[in-house]
């Protein structure tokens, strides 16, 4: 590897880790700090406290100064790739009024599941509120949600509420539901119950004569706090995500993408320039949300997760090859199923199967 190329590739590296939360295995500090003394102590108490180290301000401060020690010596010493680094190498930083409308576009997608990244205090309500407006002008549709904000057509306080407000509104609706990391925890009890709402959230586009008498048409943001503290499962079935990564500069925030199913999650843009919402909402209103547990004996219609599963693997990969182009292996990748099985898919599909599949996939 020549030396430019090692330069551009370390360069590419450290962009990637400051530019996107890098996983459970990497902190978020990673390539800011060259001393390691410095990095070993970092590493030490944040396996200690029960939040990032970064999240606190003796960690802020610390990382700061080594941060900047290690800027200025990239520069004193002609290093490209901190250099390169340190100037954001991608080069995909938008202006904020964007986001709204981005996200909102992906929101309008029926069964849309987003979820919203950040410490406390990094701005994520207002952030949220603003691309739920944008939905609703986009849209036309219903906002529904867990606080009194005087936006929200109905509030509701619980999973089955909000199933059946979506099945009561005729209409698109997203639901907007605020600081619910407890219950979505991925940790201790609350495991269980983002197990069961995960499976929920797969209903939120299907009819139901227990939740009311119009076909679902429902789309969901959930305002969490860090990635990793929110529960796998959750993570799992959502295709995008708004990630809010300071609290000292509430104007940053990074969209992130991901097929759904696997909770791989890939970087889209950053965006600079976010303002406060105008929106007036309650801001120290603790929010209140229920996941109701129920007994699986007592699961309800002959309807079970698995199969509405299939059936949305079937209508994406549909949707890939016949509004994508994409061969039949690629969306059997997106699904997680062989190209054989898309194929026969296929096969059905233009057999005259699927009705609900073939409007999808011709909007």
């Amino acid at each position: 590897m020549s030396d430019k190329t090692g330069a551009y590739a370390a360069a590419e590296l450290a962009s990637a880790l400051r530019g996107e939360e890098p996983g459970e295995h990497v902190r978020g500090y990673a390539g800011l700090v060259d001393d390691r003394r410095t990095l070993a102590v970092l590493n030490y108490y944040d396996g200690l406290l029960d939040e990032p180290i970064e999240e606190t301000r003796i960690g802020r401060l610390i990382i700061s100064n080594a941060a900047t020690e290690t800027i200025d010596e990239a520069v004193r010493h002609g290093s490209v790739s901190q250099m390169k680094s340190a100037t954001g190498l991608t080069g995909q930083e938008r202006e904020g009024g964007d986001l709204y409308r981005d996200a909102a576009g992906e929101l309008a997608h029926e069964g849309a599941i987003g979820l919203v990244f950040g410490a406390p205090g990094s701005g994520k309500t207002a952030t949220t509120l603003d691309v739920a407006m944008s939905w609703k002008i986009r849209t036309g549709g219903a906002l529904i949600g867990n606080t009194s904000w005087d936006g929200f057509d109905r509030v509701v306080r619980s999973d089955r509420e909000m199933l059946e407000a979506m099945a009561e509104i005729e209409g698109p609706v997203l639901a907007v539901l605020d600081e619910i990391a407890q219950e979505l925890s991925g940790f201790g009890s609350g495991n269980k119950a983002a197990e069961q709402f995960s499976d929920s959230l797969l209903f939120i586009r299907k009819k139901e004569s227990k939740h009311g008498p119009n076909p679902k048409r429902g789309s969901v943001l959930l305002v969490g706090h860090t990635r990793t503290k929110t529960a796998k499962s959750i993570r799992r079935v959502a295709s995008l995500a708004i990630e809010k990564p300071s609290r000292s500069d509430p104007g940053r925030a990074r969209l992130l993408e991901s097929e759904g199913g696997k909770d791989d999650w890939e970087e889209g843009s950053d965006y600079k320039g976010l303002t406060d919402t105008a929106a007036n909402y309650p801001e120290h209103e603790p929010s209140e949300f229920a996941i109701e547990l129920v007994d699986e004996d007592d699961e309800s219609e002959g309807v079970d997760a698995d199969s509405v599963r299939r059936e949305e693997a079937i209508s994406k990969a549909i949707r890939a090859v016949e509004n994508h182009g994409m061969t039949y292996a690629d969306a059997g990748d997106l699904v997680g199923y062989s190209a054989a099985w898309v194929s026969d898919r296929m096969a059905e599909y233009r057999n005259g199967e699927y009705g609900e599949v073939v409007n999808d996939a011709a909007a």
